[in-house]
């Protein structure tokens, strides 16, 4: 009997249609895989961003453990001209005790002898998600007269008196003027409690400057001639000159807002009540001390406890303002980061929430 053989003995290859048959099956797999791995790098980059401001709030911690309070961020003229802002404290408590013994605080920060210092890169500095990542992203800073290079940092300290949009003002936890000279903050005067008070957050991206998360800018020309935002140094000027605020805020009709204390004055009554309901602070600009990430949906923020949450960025302004005081005395607390809208929970004073903005 003739056995029947099912393999051609002339072929020698793939068809062209099994080729692409097979192409075609790669695609597709690397189109449904493709999201996930992005996903996967995203969380990944947001948690490691998230572990930064957790070690900087374990130095802080530590800071407090060894000296009976925070290191309190001094903004007066003699320490701008000296240059050292509160992070340089920080670095022996955050297995950053070579770079500390760089520093040599009989100098200028912009002297030549602290070049060195100012030009390495701490860990827990630099956020992975920002678009020039990890590394080399040194630009100028400092007075007018008196610029030197330094090199980025991706969380900003919320250190300028708050106008949280409710016509008060209100302290930040490390700010000046809050402890009488003795260069330390003790824990017992952030009256809202360690775990309903921001003391950092994020604020990525420099020496680029974006809104919206598109670059329009970069640090060093003449529009930024006081931006401070080197680990180095201290913390950059409040939006709006003179005025309180620290950040800037999306209008209702898409518009960017800098806005100037209203302090004595409700911000409904300033702006109107419908531009005040449709605004957003987190992930608008990162100039200034404004709250900006490359995380989709919102920004890491850290708590006075050292704790770490994420906020969403569509959070009230208001909220997040009460949240970044120490003693407003205000019900905001860490689990109303998601906080979208007023809830029952908010006290209706004349038909009105604590914005000025009508209640339903």
């Amino acid at each position: 009997m003739q056995q029947v053989s099912f393999w051609n003995g002339n072929r020698k290859g793939f068809t062209l249609i099994e080729l692409l048959v097979v192409v075609l099956i790669i695609g597709v797999l690397m189109a449904m895989l493709l999201p996930a791995i992005n996903s996967a790098r995203g969380a990944a980059r947001k948690a490691q961003c998230a572990n930064n401001l957790k070690q900087i709030g374990l130095a802080l911690a530590n800071y407090e453990q060894a000296y009976g309070g925070f290191p309190q961020n001094k903004t007066n003229s003699s320490d701008r001209k000296e240059g050292r802002g509160l992070f340089v404290q920080l670095l022996p408590f955050m297995d950053s005790n070579n770079i500390y013994k760089m520093w040599d605080p009989t100098k200028a920060m912009a002297d030549d002898a602290n070049k060195a210092f100012r030009m390495s890169i701490p860990p827990a500095v630099q956020c992975p998600a920002t678009p020039l990542g990890r590394g080399d992203r040194s630009f100028q800073y400092g007075e007018r007269s008196a610029k030197y290079i330094g090199q980025a940092m991706d969380y900003a300290l919320i250190h300028k008196a708050v106008d949280p949009e409710d016509g008060q003002s209100y302290d930040p936890p490390l700010g000046q003027g809050q402890t009488g000279g003795s260069g330390i903050v003790r824990i017992d005067s952030i009256t809202d409690g360690l775990t309903n008070t921001i003391i950092y957050h994020e604020h990525a991206g420099i020496p680029d400057i974006y809104f919206n998360n598109q670059k329009v800018d970069s640090v060093g020309s003449a529009d930024y001639p006081y931006f401070q935002n080197a680990w180095t140094g201290w913390n950059s000027k409040p939006a709006g000159g003179s005025g309180k605020y620290w950040t800037y805020l999306r209008n209702a009709d898409g518009s960017w807002f800098q806005p100037n204390s209203t302090a004595g004055v409700g911000i409904v009554e300033a702006l109107g009540a419908e531009n005040v309901k449709a605004r957003r602070l987190i992930n608008v600009t990162n100039s200034s001390s404004a709250p900006y990430s490359f995380h989709p949906g919102g920004a890491n923020a850290q708590f006075a406890d050292g704790s770490v949450r994420f906020v969403n960025e569509n959070i009230i302004p208001l909220v997040y303002g009460y949240l970044s005081a120490q003693n407003d005395g205000k019900p905001a607390t860490q689990e109303d980061v998601e906080m979208r809208a007023w809830s029952d929970a908010w006290p209706v004073v004349n038909g009105r929430y604590p914005d000025g903005t009508p209640a339903n």
